[in-house]
C-alpha cells in the first residue's frame, strides 16, 4: 500500500490527483473524513470493499456524495431533505429508498442506500473530481473505526494520510416520509435531531 502524507497545499493536490487515478482505475483508496479514515472506491468496484473489510455481502456500503449530486442517489423525502439542509455536509448518514444509479452490490438488495455529504476538505474535493463512491471505515468488520493513519488494518492501493480526525462516526438515520429511525448513534445526538425536527 502506497502511503501519501499531506502536510501542505502542494501535497493537497498531489495527493487529490493520485487518488483520481487509482479511483478511477478500480482501486481502493484509504481516506480522511472529518469523522474517521474511510475505505473508499467507486460503487462499480464496491465487490472489492466487501472482500477487503471482510463484510457480510448482506450488509449495504454506505455512499458519500457532493451536494450537488445526492439526489441522483436517493429518494428524499421533504422532511429528508430540511435534515439535509442543516446537516450537510456534516456527520450525518441518511438511509433512504435508493434509485436506480446505485448498484445492487452497494444496496445488498434492500433497495436502500446510506447517504452522507462529508464536511472533510479532501473527502469533499474527491468527490467533486470522481463522483460518488462507497466509502465506509477503513477496518475489518468487527474492529474499531481508525480515527488515525497508523489505526487503518485493511489493505487498500493508496492511504492519505493527514494526520489524526475526529473519531467519532457519522450518526445513522433511516428517513421515510416523515418518520425517522435511529439507526446508530454517533457524532450528532439523536436527541439534537429529533429536537431539530420539531422546530423544522
Amino acid at each position: 500500500m502506497i502511503i501519501f502524507r499531506v502536510r501542505s497545499e502542494g501535497d493537497l493536490v498531489k495527493a487529490l490527483k493520485k487518488a483520481v487515478e487509482v479511483l478511477e482505475s478500480g482501486g481502493l483508496v484509504v481516506i480522511p473524513t472529518e469523522t474517521v479514515y474511510g475505505l473508499a472506491a467507486k460503487m462499480d468496484y464496491a465487490e472489492k470493499v466487501y472482500e477487503v473489510k471482510k463484510r457480510p455481502k448482506t450488509k449495504p456500503l454506505p455512499v458519500q456524495s457532493t451536494l450537488s449530486e445526492v439526489e441522483e442517489l436517493g429518494e428524499f423525502s421533504d422532511l429528508a431533505k430540511e435534515l439535509a439542509r442543516v446537516y450537510w455536509p456534516g456527520p450525518l448518514t441518511m438511509v433512504v429508498k435508493a434509485k436506480t444509479k446505485i448498484p445492487e452490490t452497494v444496496t445488498a438488495g434492500t433497495e436502500k442506500v446510506g447517504i452522507r455529504v462529508p464536511k472533510h476538505e479532501f473527502a469533499y474535493k474527491l468527490l467533486e473530481e470522481v463522483g460518488p463512491l462507497v466509502v465506509t471505515s477503513a477496518n475489518l468488520s468487527g474492529y474499531k473505526a481508525p480515527k488515525a493513519p497508523e489505526e487503518v488494518n485493511v489493505q487498500a492501493d493508496l492511504l492519505i494520510d493527514m494526520g489524526p480526525v475526529g473519531g467519532i462516526p457519522s450518526t445513522v438515520i433511516e428517513v421515510s416520509g416523515n418518520k425517522v429511525k435511529l439507526i446508530r448513534e454517533g457524532a450528532i445526538p439523536f436527541k439534537k435531531i429529533v429536537l431539530d425536527i420539531i422546530e423544522l
